[in-house]
């Protein structure tokens, strides 16, 4: 029997455009009816469009897809198909990975305001940080370009992240940072990424002064007051500072002329 391209469009729900692209692939054979009369397809051009659909449906492409059609090595479909097997599993427990992300981001958003004005020692969690910028000048080196796509490839999983200059701010009282990307240390472990964030800075486990923190302003900015809770609690608590303070931004709101940032600061203190 023979039908023509506008019934199986009905009935595959496809456009009569997406069986001539099946049909370019080689996956249909149409023919025509005399001279320019009708194109139509048989019964064994549907089921090809079925199954060529059910591929596409799994994630092949179209060549793949053909491929898959056209072949006699059920062997080859089966193997083909575990691998494909294999490029989901591992992208649907990337997507669990993301997912965790996301509702941790979003708690910390929801938990900030109870937290803004909260100053408290607590231990930093290992993560590493892959610096680009100081102030505004660009400070990777071209080489290491590669590397920085790399870490920007991890998202959402990297953070922006700036390191301030802690006697400069105690002589001086202006912020001086250094631009930079962030990674915990245990989401580079559960992507396997040990190796491209271990090309970063490692920053180890430590006794830190914490605080939440929302800044609002023109950025960069030029004074760093709000470095003052951190500094006022280390006097007071008789800590040492041991390095210089780290940031984790994780709500950025632009604004003309200025913005708002969320920031979870870190200010390394010497163990007692």
């Amino acid at each position: 029997m023979k039908y023509h391209i506008g019934l199986i469009s009905k009935l595959l729900g496809l456009s009569a455009g997406g069986i001539r692209l099946y049909e370019r692939g080689g996956i249909v054979r149409s023919q025509r009816e005399g001279d320019g009369g009708y194109r139509f397809y048989e019964r064994p051009d549907i089921v090809s469009l079925m199954l060529a659909m059910s591929y596409r449906g799994c994630g092949f492409t179209l060549g793949e897809a053909e491929a898959l059609v056209n072949t006699d090595d059920p062997d080859f479909v089966a193997e083909s198909l575990r691998r494909r097997e294999e490029k989901l599993e591992a992208e649907i427990r990337r997507k669990k990975l993301i997912l965790e992300r996301m509702r941790e981001n979003r708690r910390m958003i929801e938990n900030a305001p109870s937290e803004f004005g909260m100053v408290e020692l607590r231990e930093r969690p290992a993560f590493y940080r892959l610096e680009f910028m100081r102030g505004g000048d660009l400070i990777l080196r071209p080489e290491d370009y590669s590397l920085f796509r790399k870490w920007r490839e991890l998202s959402p999983f990297v953070f922006p992240s700036l390191r301030g200059n802690w006697e400069k701010f105690l002589r001086e009282g202006l912020d001086e940072n250094v631009a930079g990307l962030g990674l915990m240390e245990s989401d580079a472990k559960r992507l396997g990424a040990e190796r491209i964030a271990g090309r970063g800075i490692y920053y180890p486990p430590c006794p830190c002064i914490r605080a939440v923190m929302r800044i609002e302003g023109r950025f960069p900015l030029i004074s760093a007051s709000y470095l003052e809770p951190l500094k006022e609690y280390a006097e007071r608590e008789k800590l040492t500072v041991a390095g210089d303070p780290v940031s984790h931004t994780f709500l950025s709101i632009n604004r003309n002329g200025g913005g708002i940032r969320y920031r979870v600061m870190w200010l390394p203190v010497a163990e007692a």
